[in-house]
């Protein structure tokens, strides 16, 4: 049985449809507006192996602030959705990309938190508030706790995509299946 979720969000800021399968293979049909982030989103299918259909609008004429972030918060939504709590939960990965080298450390946990060390180094601000809004969004969304360490690095595309190649790998560990029906949590719970 495929672990599945879907979201549908209307605002007058944004509109979304989203259909994910994490037991998927990586297949995809994402438009969102924005290419580069159509870009971030393909690779994080691709090396997560979900299944993410996607198609999302928004007022893009002012930023892609109010759609990245709202993206990033469904997908956190959907994510936490499809899996339930009987998961590894834990995962941390590093992805070089030429360059630069970015780890990712997650905790699917009930308890919202981002933070990306070093941010400084992603110098271009267009690709540092695609990262930060939509990893800050998938957080909240999908109430994970996620630390993003940049290593090293100096073209700020390569860090922002190896920032979402070490997340989809850590994504992909974190969310399988313990298979012992029960929450993998102390407590019993993972909010």
């Amino acid at each position: 049985m495929s672990r599945t979720a879907e979201i549908k969000k209307k605002t007058r800021e944004v509109q979304i449809e989203l259909k994910i399968n994490i037991d998927g293979t990586g297949a995809r049909e994402i438009s969102t507006g924005v290419g580069f982030l159509d870009h971030m989103l393909e690779i994080f299918s691709e090396f997560s192996m979900f299944d993410i259909f996607l198609k999302a609008s928004g007022d893009t004429h002012i930023d892609e602030h109010h759609l990245t972030e709202e993206i990033g918060m469904s997908l956190g939504e959907a994510i936490r959705e499809a899996s339930g709590t009987d998961i590894e939960r834990f995962a941390d990965a590093k992805v070089p990309l030429d360059e630069a080298l970015c780890e990712f450390v997650i905790d699917i946990s009930g308890r919202p938190f981002f933070f990306i060390h070093n941010y400084n180094l992603i110098r271009e601000a267009f690709y540092a508030n695609i990262a930060h809004i939509f990893f800050d969004g998938l957080s909240r969304g999908g109430k994970f706790t996620i630390h993003v360490t940049v290593l090293k690095g100096i073209n700020s595309h390569h860090i922002v995509e190896a920032i979402f190649k070490a997340g989809a790998l850590c994504f992909r560990k974190a969310t399988r299946e313990r298979k012992l029906g029960k929450p993998s949590s102390t407590k019993g719970y993972i909010d």
